[in-house]
């Protein structure tokens, strides 16, 4: 399995940390079964868990099979416009006990830069070594995606927002998480 350590916007964690967000997308990415280290760019800074990916969909390798659902098909074509064409399937989230900072990488690794998309981290053994030692939670979901969930594939974050599964699971969390600084 190939682990990487992948930036991630803290607005579209949410729907991750949630467990309603059931794929990744993105135009590049590894061809197989990847771990993912979550680190959250923006004003979070900070790696806060693992991510198991499954192996990707190729979108445009398989609009035909949702041309029988065409609200999938349209979201699927828009992505595809967008060149956003790999779906990956989110086995599951783990998150640390504590989140890791960019200072304290820094304090490790002087000078480290998180990439803008993600980096194989057998090419950086020190940051791999720093991020296996960290303690990690139970896992907060696991995804069986043994068949496409057409409900979910291709959603944006924004309409991931406006279902009531989110509404109803962000009022529960909104009253124990400051998502501004991303604590949990």
């Amino acid at each position: 399995m190939k682990e990487i350590f992948l930036s991630f916007r803290p607005e579209y964690f949410k729907p991750l940390l949630y467990g309603i967000k059931k794929y990744e997308y993105r135009k590049r990415f590894c061809d197989e079964k990847t771990r993912a280290y979550l680190y959250l760019s923006g004003k979070s800074k900070q790696v806060v868990g693992v991510m198991e990916l499954d192996q990707p969909i190729r979108l445009d390798f398989t609009r035909e099979n949702y041309v029988n659902d065409l609200k999938t098909l349209k979201r699927v074509d828009e992505y595809i416009l967008n060149k956003d064409i790999n779906a990956i399937p989110i086995e599951s989230l783990t998150l640390f006990d504590n989140p890791i900072s960019l200072d304290e990488i820094r304090n490790e690794i002087p000078n480290f830069m998180p990439p803008q998309m993600y980096f194989v981290l057998d090419n950086h053994p020190k940051l791999k070594s720093l991020l296996e030692k960290q303690p990690l939670n139970e896992r907060l979901f696991v995804h069986s995606h043994e068949a496409i969930d057409y409900d979910n594939l291709a959603m944006s974050v924004r309409e991931l927002e406006k279902t009531d599964e989110f509404k109803k699971l962000h009022s529960l969390h909104e009253v124990n998480h400051d998502f501004d600084n991303i604590k949990y």
